[in-house]
């Protein structure tokens, strides 16, 4: 979504020096506008910040910035945001996620937080606002008054005392009383699993994936690193780990490097309820159960992303629960998300519907276990895309091509592989001739990889590739015999 940009216009009678970095506590990163690389800040030395420079704060940890005018502001734990703009006229702070809280001069520059959801224009006033995962925002006034905008171009006066509630893509709420104290900005916003779903679709980069993977294997639960030939007779890197961001939650992350080239997937399972030490118990039946229990652990949320660090698709799934099937010979229940949805982009899309992408389709009441869905929506269209499929290697060999081309032109191709490590593609014959040797299904299965491209009328030509080991996801628990 674009960013309404509104503010108020503030007198300014001070020299215009840049902001700079007053005091930090714990773990805060500073990239510099038109650097790709992220660096840990300590020290005593004083830090200027300038337009474009982006900062961001990890658990427990806090920044607090002045204005050359002797405005204040503080960034929470868990946040993010760039300094949009900082000279002698204005200061326009953009939240990407978390909280930041600002004292503002009065008869000083003209003052803007932005946000997905929100812009806040500021007449001399104490005020926080937060944004979460899913862009939604909130803007609460301990001081003054904050002019606050949505992004359908409602706006309204937060006065002192007061807070409002602007959705994603909706609109704000009225401004009402707050019961909120002040905050001291040393928490974060919601939990960290808000914030692992923010980074799975935000965080494309290379280096923001690469120092991302730096950080997570320290204390990664599984690990592999492996080298293995693609289908098209390239040499992959493949580096896989899984790590739990939350008691209820798990991500699994491969990355692939092909000389100076890196493609990745990640995946967010989020679970009813705080998973057990030996995570292959809660995966075991969180699709499905046979029986007529339900399984203790099951999906409620999963969220993906698969990129080239250019381009992205990413799958976004809300609303689990087990539902039984009603059959009285062979009962199970069965996992049913509310809402399904699977977006694609290029860079031009990259922050659609709130960094997710162009939306694609959605499916609701998706049953994972069987296919069957209650209701389809399409991108620009009533019925379903116009679908080309084909095995291109013969019906006994585990390589498929499927193409949806929909009604306003947009298109997107996967074509998926099931490949031994040497390259060569899986047939039907192979698990026969490899047990007819001695190998068990165990040992084959060790030696095979998925590999998946995207190729998309979004995408200027361009493709994404990533192959992961069955071997990383049997010893997770998510590929059983």
């Amino acid at each position: 979504m674009k960013l309404i940009l509104a503010s108020a216009v503030l007198f300014f009678a001070c020299r215009a020096d840049a902001a700079y970095i007053d005091s930090l506590r714990g773990k805060v990163e500073l990239k510099k506008n038109g650097s790709a690389i992220w660096q840990e800040l300590g020290g005593e030395e004083k830090v200027y910040l300038k337009s474009g420079d982006e900062l961001r704060t990890a658990r427990a940890s806090t920044v607090v910035l002045f204005m050359d005018d002797g405005s204040k502001v503080k960034l929470a734990p868990l946040s993010a945001f760039r300094m949009s703009a900082e000279d002698g006229e204005k200061v326009s702070l953009g939240l990407f996620f978390g909280r930041v809280r600002s004292w503002v001069k009065k008869f000083s520059k003209k003052f803007e937080v932005r946000t997905p959801s929100a812009v806040c224009a500021v007449r001399g006033t104490d005020f926080m606002v937060s944004a979460d995962a899913d862009g939604n925002s909130r803007v609460e006034v301990y001081e003054g008054s904050v002019l606050t905008g949505d992004g359908k171009g409602n706006s309204a006066l937060v006065r002192e005392g007061q807070a409002s509630d602007i959705p994603n893509g909706g609109r704000m709420g009225e401004p009402k009383t707050n019961p909120n104290e002040p905050s001291d900005m040393n928490s974060a916003i919601g939990d960290p699993r808000q914030i692992a779903r923010a980074e799975i679709y935000g965080e494309i980069s290379k280096e923001d994936v690469i120092a991302r993977a730096q950080e997570e294997m320290q204390s990664a639960e599984y690990q592999m690193r492996k080298t293995a030939i693609d289908a098209f007779g390239n040499r992959v890197r493949m580096e896989e780990y899984t790590i739990r961001p939350a008691d209820n939650q798990f991500k699994y992350v491969v990355l692939n490097t092909r000389g100076d080239r890196l493609d990745f997937g990640k995946i967010l399972f989020t679970f009813n309820a705080a998973l057990p030490d030996n995570l292959s118990d809660a995966t075991a039946n969180m699709i499905s159960a046979a029986g007529t229990t339900a399984p203790r652990w099951y999906l409620t949320d999963m969220n993906s992303v698969m990129s080239n660090t250019t381009d992205k698709v990413t799958e976004d799934a809300t609303g689990g629960s087990m539902v039984n099937n009603g059959s009285l010979t062979s009962p199970a229940y069965q996992l049913v998300f509310n809402n399904y949805s699977f977006y694609a982009a290029g860079p031009n899309e990259t922050n659609d519907n709130g960094g997710l992408g162009k939306w694609i389709w959605t499916k609701t009441g998706y049953n994972v276990a069987t296919g069957v869905t209650a209701s389809l929506s399409y991108l620009g269209q009533p019925t379903a895309p116009v679908l080309e499929a084909s095995s291109p290697s013969g019906s006994g060999v585990f390589h498929t091509v499927t193409k949806n081309t929909f009604a306003d032109g947009t298109w997107i191709s996967a074509e998926d592989f099931v490949l031994f490590d040497d390259g060569s593609i899986l047939s039907s014959g192979d698990f026969n001739s490899g047990l007819g040797q001695g190998s068990t299904v165990n040992e084959v299965t060790d030696k095979l990889n998925f590999e998946r491209v995207y190729t998309s009328s979004l995408f200027g030509g361009r493709d994404i590739n990533v192959m992961y080991s069955a071997k990383l996801l049997k010893d997770a628990g998510l590929l059983r015999f």
